[in-house]
């Protein structure tokens, strides 16, 4: 990594980030009083080496200037910032705090702790060193742009972070990189047009900027305007984010004629990713020879059940074992599994009218229809009110249980629960203190096929945003999907339809402080329904 290396942009889903020269805000050079002139020499050139990205000849120059002075706060600082960019984090973190050892009034070396806490997702941390490096320097931009984004992408607060972005794009408004960070505040804000016009300047200026071309794609994505999205989309595989580089040994494909030819596609993101994009199987089927598909192992059983005339293989993204490859045979071509709408996804047009393309075992369907019908007269509904983690806007997609209350006291409907992980005991409380039940059956939970199993027996789904949602689309399972203010773009800016899935509604947040007003709208849509 080049220097400055690891100062934090925004990102689809999260980031990292690349630590601005000292120079560059407060402290290119503070007097250490009393230096030798033979120290001073040796920390001019590690410093000069440093910012010409020469980390080796940096750390051997200023240590010895160490030698001479161990108390040279310059030149802790600037041998951290080597050790950074050799990816030595834990002794930068060393460096660092001996550099505020000796000079305690050093809001550089508080904002580079802060960066390498987060590193370690040490998030609280992270903000603390953030808040003081300002405290000392409120004019150090970095500072406020990677505390913003802490704070927005990692701890769930995007309003308070937003107001840090704001005030380094003030104090630094052309910074490509916090100007990219903005983008994500104006999509908070559902201003995407002005998101677009946003990246579309950035880009002009600065070509290679993959998050910007990105942030570009989600806003033009969630507009619905998928031709324009689809080829921005790829840049996620060179923006930081959730994506895995795989390099099987094969050309990737772009569209080239596919008769008589193997394509392998390979998993990307999560469980509801894997499922949204592999609607795009059949189409790729009418073209290619054969196909080879690559999936999570929660998947497998369901793909290679929906799939007959594709070979399933379960794997790891990070699994950098392909050995496996060598037993099937000639492969022409490699894709990962979310550039395929790029192929055949270009309008609304193009998303097939369904009723559902995932396939169930039939066995374990009946077992839970027995199941589910020994619970009585009444509606089946199955329930998922948490979604994602902190860096995936967890605290949007998800809803306390007690306020699904409501909804779960419909005398003429039985409640099941779909939250995936281990719930028995968060959904018992809710029954002993509500006197509602709430099923839970772990069985279910722990085996994907059987949560499949389990959605096919049911009359409703009634989920936020998680891969239970994707899961009831893809069977062509009824499904009430609940949508925060702030949407991710697969569910669009507006409307109740999502394209992915025919059986799916889409009952959208009006406003941001709360759920209360959308649960009661459903109990009573459900009140009417039965």
């Amino acid at each position: 990594m080049n220097w400055p290396g690891w100062f934090s942009r925004f990102r689809a889903a999260r980031g990292a980030g690349r630590a601005p020269e000292a120079s560059s805000d407060a402290t290119a050079r503070q007097d250490e009083g009393g230096g030798s002139p033979a120290a001073e020499n040796l920390f001019e050139a590690g410093r000069a080496a440093c910012v010409a990205g020469d980390f080796d000849t940096a750390v051997r120059h200023l240590n010895a200037t160490l030698e001479i002075k161990h108390d040279h706060a310059q030149a802790h600082y600037y041998l951290g910032l080597s050790h950074l960019n050799q990816n030595l984090p834990e002794d930068a973190a060393d460096c660092f705090l001996l550099a505020l050892h000796f000079r305690p009034d050093f809001p550089e070396a508080l904002h580079q702790l802060g960066l390498v806490a987060r590193q370690r997702r040490e998030y609280g941390k992270a903000v603390a060193y953030f808040e003081k490096a300002i405290a000392l320097a409120p004019e150090l931009a970095y500072a406020h742009n990677n505390l913003g984004y802490t704070l927005f992408i990692d701890l769930g607060e995007p309003e308070r972070g937003a107001a840090h972005i704001e005030a380094a794009l003030r104090l630094r408004p052309q910074d490509p990189d916090i100007r990219c960070n903005y983008c994500m505040v104006l999509a908070h804000r559902g201003l995407l047009d002005a998101e677009i016009a946003l990246c579309d300047d950035l880009l002009a200026a600065h070509p290679d900027l993959h998050e910007a071309r990105l942030n570009r794609a989600l806003a033009a994505l969630k507009l619905g305007r998928f031709a324009e999205g689809w080829p921005d989309y790829e840049a996620r595989k060179c923006a930081y984010g959730s994506y895995v580089a795989r390099d099987f040994g094969f050309p990737e494909w772009h569209g080239e004629p596919l008769a008589g030819k193997s394509i392998l596609v390979y998993a990307e993101q999560g469980l509801g990713d894997q499922i949204m994009f592999a609607s795009c199987l059949p189409d790729l089927l009418q073209h290619a020879g054969r196909c080879i598909v690559e999936c999570s192992p929660q998947l497998e059983k369901l793909f290679r059940r929906s799939f007959p005339r594709v070979t399933v293989r379960a794997g790891d993204q990070t699994d950098r074992d392909s050995s496996w490859i060598s037993r099937l045979g000639a492969i022409d071509y490699q894709v990962a599994i979310g550039s395929l709408p790029l192929h055949f996804r270009s309008d609304l047009s193009r998303f097939p009218h369904h009723d559902g393309y995932l396939q169930t075992d039939s066995e374990r369907c009946a077992y839970w229809r027995e199941r589910l019908e020994a619970l009585g007269a009444g509606t089946k509904i199955g329930i998922s009110w948490r979604g994602g983690a902190v860096s995936t806007r967890r605290e949007l997609r998800s809803i306390p249980l007690e306020q699904w209350l409501p909804l779960v006291s419909q005398a003429s409907c039985h409640f099941v629960s779909l939250q995936y992980g281990d719930n028995g005991e968060e959904s018992g409380r809710f029954t002993r203190e509500h006197g509602v039940p709430v099923h839970h059956w772990q069985q279910a939970i722990d085996d994907f096929d059987e949560t499949a199993a389990l959605i096919a027996g049911l009359d409703l789904v009634v989920s936020v945003q998680t891969a239970v949602a994707h899961l009831s689309g893809a069977l062509g399972k009824p499904a009430w999907v609940l949508i925060p203010a702030v949407p991710e773009w697969r569910y669009l800016q507006t409307g109740d339809a999502m394209p992915w899935y025919p059986s799916v509604r889409l009952i959208r947040q009006q406003q941001r402080d709360g759920w209360i007003p959308v649960i009661t709208g459903i109990a009573q849509r459900l009140s009417m329904r039965s």
